[in-house]
C-alpha cells in the first residue's frame, strides 16, 4: 500500500527551532502518537518552539508536500507534562508567547488584485479566560508559610504581617493576648476584601495560604504561590520568628491535556500601533477574534526556561507530548505526482527582462536562484502542458520582499506580498489550476526599488496523496550530520525514514554535532546588579516609589504603614521583585 504524509504528524510534520546562541533543543521519540522535546536553558529568557508549517523545506523534493495550509476540517487533542518550563498554569507575565499557540493566518480582501493579508493570531492555552485545556494528572495545593508570635503581650504595640500591596496590621488592647493578635490577622486575611491570602490559626501560629482570594479548599493557584512572600514586623516585645518567608509547598496537575478545534478556532490579535491585544472598551478584556483555519501558514507551540530567583544557572529541560490524535477531514497532504514537471530558473525557457537580475547558488531547486531588487524587472515563461495541473511559483518570503503582479495567459491574478516580518523561507505560491494546453505565467516586480523578489522554479504538479517509491540501494546510503540548523530542526525519525523511502539500504554514519550541546559555562560572566539603602524616618501613609531608567518607568511602589522600618521596605521590594518580574530579582539585607 503506497505510503502518504498526513498533517500535524509528528514525526513527519513537525519540526523544533530555538533560540540563538544560548539555548539548544531537538525533537527526539517521535511517531503518530507523539514526541519529547529536550535540551538545556542557558539564560532566563531561553525560549524553544515546536512548528507546523505549510512550506516544507526539508524533504527529498518527491517527498516534499505541495503547500496546503487548510486545517479547518481537523481537530487536535495531546497530553503534555513538563519539566523546568514555565508551566501550563503559570502566571508569570509572558515576555515569551509560552501562554499561547501562535497561528500565522491569511484573510482575503474584497479586491480580487489585493494580496492576501496575514495575521498572527494567539491562541491562549489557559489564560485571559480562555482555556483549552483540563488537568489530568495532579492535584492543586495552595502554598503556604507559618509564623509564630512570642514575647510579650503589652498593650498597644503593633504586630502585622505583610506584602508589597497589603499589610495586615493589629494593635494589642489592654488584657489580650498573642493568641488573639493572630486571630485578628488570621480574620483580616479570611475577610472578603482580602485579595491573596487565606489564613488559619492556631495559638499564637499562623498558617498563610496563597489563594488569590479564594477558599482554601476551591484555589487552583498551584505551584505559583511558591514565588510569594510576606515579611512580619513589630513595634513592642512581641516578636514573630521569622522577619519574613518565601511561601512552598504548592502544588500543581503535573500532566495536561490539550484540545485544539480547527473547526471554530479563536485568537487574540495585537493592535500595531500599542503592540497589546485589542481590547474591550469596557471591561479591557482581549477580544477574540475567528481564525482563518483553511488558510494558516504556520503554527508555533512554545515553551521557555523556568524563572530562577537568582543569578540564572544552565539547566536541562524536558516537554513529553502524548496520546497525540488528529481527527477529522482533509489531513493527507499531496505530493506532485507522475506528470509533473519543474521548471528550473535557469531553463533556457525562462525570459527575464529587466537589468538587475542576478543569480545565486546555494540550498535551491537546482541549485541555483534568480533574484532582483529593481522594481519593473519580470520573468515570463510558456509551456506546454499534457494535462490538468496546478501551477506554482517557487519564489522566497522575506523582510523586504516584493510585490508581485501576476498574470496567466494575459490575465491579471491576485497580487503576491512577498514581506513577511522576519522572515526568510522559500515557498511554493499556488497560481492556480488550469487544463492542458499552451500557457504563459508572467511575473513583475512591483512599483517599489530595493525589495526582494526571488525566483527559484516554476512547477506543474498534478497532485497525488501517494508517495512514491524507489528501487532498493543495498550498498549505498547517506549520512548525517547533527550540527546544522536542517537537522537541529528535524527528528531524527523523520530523517530516517526519508533516507529509507528514497531506497537507501547501505550502513549509515550518524554523526552527532557536539558544538551546540556543550555544557558550557563562563565563571567571568554576571548580571548587571544595582544596590539602594533605605533610612530615615518612616511616615506611615506615605507612598514609596522604585523607578525605573527613567522616572516614569515604574517598577513598583508600596505605601508605608504602622510598624514599617527601613529593614522591612527592603525586604518589602525584594519579596516583590521575587514574586514574578521576569527582567530583575533581588536580595534584602535586614538587620533585626
Amino acid at each position: 500500500m503506497p505510503d502518504s504524509i498526513e498533517k500535524l504528524r509528528p514525526d513527519r510534520d513537525l519540526q523544533c527551532f530555538f533560540f540563538h546562541p544560548s539555548a539548544i533543543a531537538a525533537l527526539s521519540a517521535t511517531s503518530p502518537e507523539g514526541f519529547t522535546l529536550s535540551g538545556t536553558w542557558r539564560q532566563q529568557f531561553d525560549w524553544a518552539v515546536i512548528e507546523w508549517n505549510r512550506d516544507s523545506v526539508y524533504e527529498h523534493p518527491a517527498f516534499r508536500c505541495l503547500p496546503d495550509g487548510d486545517l479547518s476540517g481537523l481537530v487536535l487533542t495531546y497530553e503534555e507534562t513538563r519539566s523546568n518550563c514555565i508551566s501550563m498554569d503559570s502566571d508569570l507575565f509572558s515576555t515569551v508567547d509560552w501562554p499561547y499557540v501562535r497561528i500565522w493566518a491569511g484573510t482575503i480582501p474584497e479586491s480580487s488584485s489585493d494580496p492576501l493579508v496575514e495575521t498572527i493570531f494567539f491562541v491562549a492555552l489557559n489564560r485571559e479566560r480562555v482555556s483549552h485545556v483540563e488537568p489530568i494528572e495532579g492535584e492543586y495545593a495552595s502554598a503556604y508559610a507559618e509564623f509564630t508570635l512570642s514575647g510579650a503581650a503589652d498593650p498597644y504595640q503593633t504586630v502585622g504581617l505583610a506584602y508589597n500591596r497589603v499589610d495586615y496590621t493589629y494593635e494589642i488592647q489592654p488584657g489580650e493576648t498573642l493568641e488573639i493578635a493572630v486571630a485578628a490577622i488570621a480574620g483580616g486575611m479570611n475577610s472578603g476584601f482580602s485579595p491573596d491570602l487565606k489564613a488559619v490559626p492556631d495559638g499564637a501560629t499562623i498558617r498563610v495560604y496563597y489563594t488569590s482570594g479564594v477558599d482554601i479548599g476551591l484555589s487552583t493557584t498551584g505551584d505559583n504561590g511558591n514565588r510569594f512572600s510576606l515579611y512580619s514586623y513589630s513595634t513592642g516585645p512581641a516578636v514573630w520568628d521569622s522577619t519574613g518567608q518565601t511561601f512552598a509547598n504548592g502544588i500543581s496537575p503535573t500532566k495536561w491535556r490539550v484540545t485544539l478545534d480547527f473547526t471554530s478556532l479563536e485568537g487574540f490579535t495585537k493592535n500595531p500601533s500599542t503592540g497589546d491585544f485589542y481590547r474591550d472598551e469596557d471591561t479591557h478584556d482581549p477580544l477574540l477574534f475567528s481564525i482563518p483555519t483553511d488558510m494558516i501558514r504556520k503554527i508555533r507551540w512554545t515553551y521557555s526556561a523556568d524563572l530562577q530567583p537568582a543569578e540564572f544557572a544552565r539547566s536541562e529541560f524536558q516537554v513529553v507530548v502524548s496520546n497525540w490524535t488528529v481527527t477529522g477531514t482533509n489531513r493527507t497532504y499531496s505530493v506532485a505526482g507522475p506528470g509533473s514537471r519543474r521548471i528550473e530558473d535557469t531553463d533556457v525557457a525562462m525570459s527575464y527582462s529587466g537589468s538587475c537580475w542576478e543569480v545565486g547558488r546555494g540550498n535551491y531547486s537546482g541549485g541555483f536562484i534568480h533574484f532582483t531588487k529593481h522594481a519593473g524587472d519580470a520573468v515570463a515563461v510558456s509551456y506546454t502542458a499534457t494535462g490538468t495541473h496546478t501551477l506554482y511559483l517557487g519564489t522566497r518570503y522575506t523582510n523586504a520582499g516584493a510585490l508581485l503582479h501576476i498574470q496567466v495567459d494575459g490575465t491579471s491574478l491576485r497580487d503576491l506580498n512577498l514581506k513577511v516580518t522576519q522572515e526568510d523561507v522559500l515557498i511554493r505560491w499556488p497560481v492556480g489550476t488550469y487544463p492542458a494546453g499552451d500557457h504563459t505565467l508572467s511575473v513583475t516586480h512591483g512599483e517599489v526599488d530595493c525589495e526582494d523578489f526571488y525566483l527559484d522554479f516554476v512547477e506543474l504538479a498534478v497532485p497525488t496523496t501517494d508517495l512514491p517509491t524507489f528501487p532498493e540501494i543495498p550498498v549505498l546510503t547517506l549520512a548525517t550530520d547533527w550540527d546544522t540548523d536542517h537537522s537541529l530542526a528535524l527528528a531524527p525519525e523523520r530523517t530516517a525514514w526519508f533516507i529509507y523511502s528514497l531506497g537507501f539500504r547501505g550502513r549509515q554514519n550518524h554523526y552527532v554535532g557536539a558544538l551546540l550541546f556543550y555544557e558550557l559555562y563562563n565563571p567571568g560572566n554576571h548580571f548587571a546588579t544595582a544596590s539602594m539603602t533605605f533610612s530615615g524616618t518612616v511616615t506611615p501613609g506615605t507612598m514609596l516609589t522604585i523607578n525605573g531608567p527613567t522616572s516614569v518607568d515604574t517598577l513598583a511602589s508600596r505605601r508605608l504603614h504602622v510598624g514599617d522600618t527601613p529593614e522591612t521596605i527592603a525586604l518589602s521590594f525584594a519579596q516583590e521583585f521575587n514574586r514574578g518580574y521576569t527582567g530583575i530579582w533581588a536580595t534584602a539585607s535586614v538587620r533585626r
